[in-house]
């Protein structure tokens, strides 16, 4: 995985929190990290290249807060590259994604809904939808704060172990090719455990019929040839398995995900497909509306 990841901040109280979280990636190898803040601005496009003054005197605040935080990474050994933008934050961040070339589009998921607390926030929703490679969606998780009052809440550390505990919902699609490279990167360089869990749509631990015995055994054979596929290591580090459970994919997913404890859930970007009654893409829009866990979303 190795490669350059894009950091949107957009300096909520999340935003220090997740700072944090760019000391983990950067274990597992990435090069080049992005700071970008990007300044809301409908004006920016009409004024030509120089923004109209209001819009340039929040870039330059905004610069300051970004110099913050380059250095408190840079406390932590990284080198970021700064950028702050005006402009419509959704296509500004697609846009320098697509210049630097990025690997990883970074951001949390609250967006400037915190006070909500930690809903999807609009910008990083339409993010996910419109990017054309992998975005990671960092969950704010809320606890009620120390003071009083209503609307009295604060976010827990942001990466505990980002890389510890790895979910990946597996359907046999394009997607699961993609994943491939990024499970061989995790488990050489830390030795991460990962599960691989498929789920077919049925009665919870309710036990199997005939016709679903078949079906598992079925399953079965396709995500022990996915784990052969993936588990290219040899001996470097035994770290993967696999499960089938019975269930609606996104509850199943988020009870597993659950269970084991897991640090980070992948899916595939709105193209999840289990034997469902879920649309294709609503089993990740679910996973991720309702996971307080992050979830890294690979595109096609």
């Amino acid at each position: 995985m190795a490669g350059n990841l894009l950091f949107a901040v957009d300096f909520s109280p999340y935003t220090e929190k997740l700072i944090g979280c760019a000391g983990e990636l950067a274990q597992f190898g990435l090069r080049d990290i992005t700071l970008l803040n990007v300044v809301p601005s409908k004006e920016t496009a009409l004024a030509g290249e120089r923004p109209i003054p209001a819009v340039e005197a929040e870039m330059e605040e905004a610069e300051k807060k970004v110099d913050a935080l380059v250095g408190i990474m840079e406390e932590a050994g990284l080198k970021p590259k700064k950028m702050v933008k005006a402009g419509d934050p959704t296509q500004v961040i697609l846009d320098v994604a697509k210049q630097e070339d990025v690997d990883i589009i970074f951001m949390g998921a609250h967006g400037q809904g915190f006070l909500k607390r930690a809903a999807l926030g609009s910008i990083s929703e339409s993010v996910l939808k419109l990017a054309d490679r992998p975005v990671m969606i960092q969950k704010c998780r809320v606890i009620k704060g120390k003071g009083r009052g209503k609307g009295n809440y604060e976010c827990e550390n942001a990466c505990k172990s980002l890389f510890g505990n790895i979910l990946v919902a597996n359907d046999f699609s394009k997607y699961t090719d993609r994943a491939n490279p990024l499970l061989i990167d995790l488990a050489r360089t830390l030795c991460t455990p990962i599960t691989l869990l498929h789920v077919e749509e049925g009665k919870e631990d309710g036990g199997w019929q005939i016709v679903d015995k078949a079906k598992k055994a079925d399953v079965k054979t396709k995500m022990e040839a996915v784990q052969e596929r993936s588990y290219q290591l040899g001996e470097v580090c035994k770290s993967l398995k696999i499960d089938i459970v019975n269930g609606s994919a996104p509850s199943a997913i988020l009870a597993y995900a659950n269970e084991i404890n897991a640090s980070l859930i992948i899916l595939g970007g709105f193209g999840f497909r289990g034997v469902t009654s879920d649309p294709p893409g609503e089993v990740t829009e679910k996973v991720l509306h309702k996971s307080e866990r992050p979830v890294l979303i690979l595109k096609g």
